[in-house]
């Protein structure tokens, strides 16, 4: 009985954190609607499809989606004017940007469904807006390379 004790207080300690580490996403982005600060963008007059994958870190313990890791985030130096985060039942929202000097360098808005696994993403600078919507999936291996 002493040696069980021990045994599963370390499965227990260490099967704990796995759960609340830094998700990998992989989406397949369907579509885009790109222009320079136009109305007409927002009518989606320039739909076109886009033959791309995107990557999301999800984290919610820490209250993180974005395109980039937390640790890539940090070691970059970490600069957002302005970051939101929201998590309900189903859905995860995250809006981040960073302004220079009142010109906008880059905005990103990710509308993630924890279930279905929809996601709806907007990349904003100051001279583009590209929308695009997809589907992810948890990354199996966790790892990129």
């Amino acid at each position: 009985m002493r040696c069980f004790l021990p045994l599963l207080l370390f499965i227990i300690n260490f099967s704990l954190p796995a759960n609340a580490v830094e998700k990998i996403l992989l989406c397949n982005m369907n579509y885009g609607i790109s222009g320079e600060n136009d109305e007409t963008d927002i009518e989606f007059k320039n739909l076109s499809v886009v033959d791309e994958d995107q990557v999301l870190y999800l984290d919610i313990d820490k209250q993180w989606l974005a395109v980039e890791s937390q640790k890539d985030f940090i070691d970059g130096g970490g600069k957002y004017s302005k970051s939101d985060f929201l998590a309900t039942d189903s859905t995860v929202f995250s809006m981040s940007y960073l302004n220079n000097n009142g010109t906008l360098i880059r905005k990103n808005v990710i509308e993630l469904n924890r279930y279905t696994g929809f996601v709806k993403h907007e990349f904003r600078t100051s001279a583009e807006t590209i929308y695009r919507t997809g589907r992810c999936q948890l990354s199996k291996n966790k790892r990129l390379f």
